[in-house]
C-alpha cells in the first residue's frame, strides 16, 4: 500500500494527497465533501495562471499544471460508471479583459454564457441527479465568471446490510470485507467495506479514540488506497481486543482446510450528512481566485471572489449516494464614474401584425451544428380579436 503521503508522484496519488489536505482544512465535523471537486478546478485554473500562480497550484496540485489539465481532460473523456461528472466554466465574456479569449479549456469542459441563478441550481440539479438542487454560489448581475464542478454517485451494496433493533446496521463475510490494517498516519485502524458490483468502494475507517481527525482521514485515504491497489494492505492478525474489535475463542468440529477459522462480523451506522463549505481558505483557492480576478476590466476593479462547495451523501441499509457541488465565482465591485451623457428615449410599437421567428444559437454547451437554425415561426396579429 502507498502510504507516502509526501509529494505525489503520478494523478492518483496527487489527487489523494489534496483530498487528505482539502479533508483536514474543510470538513471539520461531521459534514461532507469532495476533494476530487476543488482538485479538479484546481486544475483548470492552473493551466491558463500566470508563471508565480502556477508554481503555487502546481505544488497544491502535485502534478505540473499540464499533466493537471490533461488528467482533468481524461476524467472528463473517460467518466468512472459509477460516477456522474461535470466541469463547466461560465463566463460574461464581453466584461472580461481581451486575455481572456486567449483561456482555452478542454473539450469535455462545459463552457457557455453565464446562466441566471435558476439555470445555475437547474444544472446542479440535472448533473447530481437530483442530490443537490441549488447552485453554491450566488449569480448575480455582477457575476463575471464562474467555474464549476458536479460529481455524483448511486450505488447498491451486492447483498443489504442487516438492519439492526439498536438502529444500526450488521455486516458479516457474506455482506462486507472487514479489516485491521496498521497505518503510517494513524497506526492500527478498523475496516468495513460492503460489497458492491459497482466498481466503486466505500470504505469505513475507525482509529483509536486518542488519533486527531485528520489523521483518521489521512489513515482511510491511505486504506482506500491499497484497496484500490493491486497489491493489497497486508491486514494484521487479530488474536486480542483492540481499540475497535473484540475477539472471543472457542473450538468446535467443522469441515476446514485451515487450523483458524476466522469469522467477521461488523456494526456500522446508517447516516446522511449535508455540508456547505466556504473554500476561501481551502487548499489553493487564495491563489485559484486571484489568478481569475485579473480578467475582470480595470473599470470594475477591485474584483471580488467567492468558492464554495455543496456536499451530501448517504449511506443505508441497500447502498451509498453522494454528490457534489463546486463552484468558483468572480464578481465585479468597481462602479462607473457619474458623468454628463445625452440620454435619448425611444418608443417602440409592434400594434400592427408582425413575424416572430425563434433560431439555435451555439452557446458552446452542445448543438454547434444548430447554430442559426430557426427553430419555430409564429406570426402575430394584435388586431384581430
Amino acid at each position: 500500500m502507498d502510504t507516502d503521503m509526501g509529494r505525489a508522484t503520478g494523478p492518483a496519488s496527487a489527487v489523494r494527497r489534496y483530498a487528505v489536505r482539502f479533508d483536514s482544512d474543510v470538513v471539520a465535523g461531521p459534514g461532507v465533501g469532495s476533494g476530487l471537486g476543488a482538485w479538479l478546478l484546481l486544475a483548470l485554473v492552473a493551466d491558463q495562471a500566470e508563471p508565480a500562480d502556477r508554481a503555487l497550484l502546481e505544488e497544491e496540485l502535485g502534478l505540473p499544471a499540464g499533466e493537471a489539465a490533461t488528467t482533468l481532460a481524461a476524467l472528463l473523456a473517460d467518466p468512472h460508471p459509477a460516477v456522474t461528472t461535470a466541469v463547466a466554466r461560465w463566463a460574461d465574456a464581453t466584461a472580461l479583459t481581451a486575455g481572456f479569449a486567449d483561456w482555452a479549456v478542454p473539450g469535455a469542459v462545459e463552457d457557455g454564457p453565464l446562466p441566471d441563478q435558476a439555470g445555475a441550481d437547474g444544472w446542479a440539479a440535472e448533473r447530481t441527479g437530483g442530490l443537490i438542487e441549488t447552485f453554491p454560489l450566488e449569480i448575480t448581475e455582477l457575476t463575471r465568471l464562474v467555474l464549476a464542478s458536479a460529481l455524483a454517485t448511486r450505488i447498491s451494496w451486492r447483498a443489504p446490510l442487516e438492519e439492526l433493533d439498536d438502529g444500526g446496521l450488521g455486516t458479516d463475510a457474506a455482506t462486507a470485507r472487514h479489516l485491521v490494517v496498521r497505518t503510517a498516519a494513524a497506526g492500527p485502524v478498523g475496516v468495513i467495506a460492503p460489497t458492491t458490483t459497482s466498481g466503486l468502494t466505500v470504505v469505513s475507517v475507525v482509529a483509536d479514540p486518542g488519533v486527531p481527525r485528520e489523521q483518521v482521514v489521512a489513515a482511510a485515504h491511505e486504506v482506500a488506497a491499497g484497496l484500490a491497489s493491486p497489491r493489497l494492505p497486508a491486514a494484521v492478525e487479530v488474536v486480542e481486543d483492540g481499540h475497535a474489535w473484540t475477539v472471543s475463542e472457542h473450538r468446535e468440529v467443522r469441515a476446514a482446510f485451515q487450523d483458524v477459522v476466522e469469522e467477521w462480523s461488523g456494526w456500522v451506522p446508517s447516516w446522511r450528512l449535508t455540508s456547505q463549505h466556504d473554500l476561501a481558505d481551502a487548499p489553493g483557492f487564495a491563489t485559484a481566485l486571484a489568478s481569475l480576478a485579473r480578467y475582470v476590466s480595470p473599470e470594475e476593479q477591485p474584483a471580488e471572489t467567492e468558492a464554495r462547495q455543496a456536499a451530501v451523501a448517504a449511506y443505508s441499509a441497500t447502498g451509498f449516494e453522494a454528490a457534489a457541488v463546486t463552484g468558483m465565482g468572480v464578481r465585479a465591485t468597481g462602479m462607473p464614474q457619474e458623468q454628463e451623457v445625452l440620454v435619448r428615449r425611444i418608443h417602440l410599437r409592434l400594434d400592427r401584425p408582425h413575424a416572430v421567428v425563434a433560431v439555435a444559437l451555439d452557446t458552446g454547451r452542445g448543438g454547434a451544428a444548430w447554430h442559426g437554425i430557426p427553430v419555430f415561426t409564429a406570426w402575430v396579429d394584435p388586431t384581430s380579436g
